[in-house]
């Protein structure tokens, strides 16, 4: 099928054993058109709007979470929600799996099914479909080798939102030191990976965590932060387009 979006996808694992994988990582990035040769001053030209992808794992895959976007689950799938799309912009997120025991060899891990608005109109068409596979072995010499380390590093840097979460439930509750040291554990994590790798992004994400900490606990001292209920912060979900009937006949 032809389409008007790029779409790169990236296991963090060449291959995953036979027993199973408790978290498997799948980078998706994708874009609409080229990428641009420079940065723009002005907003890149839209061209569709409300992207979402359908992703339909299969029996033996589970999807633990996704991380970077807002994604619900439906009758049909997990319906994630992607925004707009704009001339040469590309976007990333991560999903990530629970893999039950498989036999050895290549096996579909999903269906994602990517469908946006007309910029000028409310049908929703179908942009792309397509079968997403990984490759389980029981060698250990494929299952042993070291993850890809751009999408080792996505992953490293989506467990800051979860970190934040954490420590700021930790202050809004009084306990001020379990906060600080929430946050402590996974800057100093990032500044080794800082020092190993000679990456500046981890270094950059440790300051950010850093002051943030230092904000929570001058904050909360003061007493002037209103709570924030983070459950009920994270289960706003956005309304799913089309349920499993739409996708199954665009399917056919």
């Amino acid at each position: 099928m032809s389409s008007s979006l790029d779409v790169f996808y990236t296991w963090n694992r060449e291959a995953i054993p036979v027993s199973g994988e408790n978290s498997l990582f799948l980078l998706i990035e994708w874009r609409s058109g080229p990428p641009a040769k420079r940065q723009l001053k002005t907003q890149p030209k839209l061209l569709f709007r409300e992207v979402e992808l359908l992703i339909k794992p299969e029996k033996d895959m589970q999807i633990k979470a996704v991380h970077g976007v807002r994604a619900k689950e439906s009758d049909a799938g997990w319906v994630i929600g992607l925004g707009n799309a704009h001339k040469g912009k590309t976007k990333s997120f991560l999903l990530e799996f629970e893999v039950s025991s498989q036999s050895p060899g290549k096996k579909p891990a999903c269906s994602a099914y990517w469908s946006a608005l007309k910029t000028k109109q409310d049908q929703r068409i179908l942009l792309r479909r397509e079968q997403i596979n990984m490759l389980v072995s029981a060698h250990f010499g494929v299952i042993g080798r070291e993850p890809d380390p751009r999408v080792h590093k996505y992953v490293i840097l989506s467990q800051s939102t979860v970190i934040m979460k954490q420590s700021l439930r930790a202050f809004e509750r009084g306990r001020s030191e379990e906060g600080k040291e929430i946050i402590k554990r996974h800057t100093d994590g990032l500044l080794i990976l800082a020092a190993r790798t000679g990456d500046v992004e981890y270094y950059r994400e440790a300051h950010i965590l850093s002051r943030l900490c230092l904000y929570y606990e001058q904050t909360h001292e003061k007493s002037c932060y209103d709570p924030v209920d983070v459950e009920e912060e994270q289960s706003l979900g956005f309304q799913v387009s089309y349920g499993k009937d739409y996708y199954d006949k665009e399917a056919k």
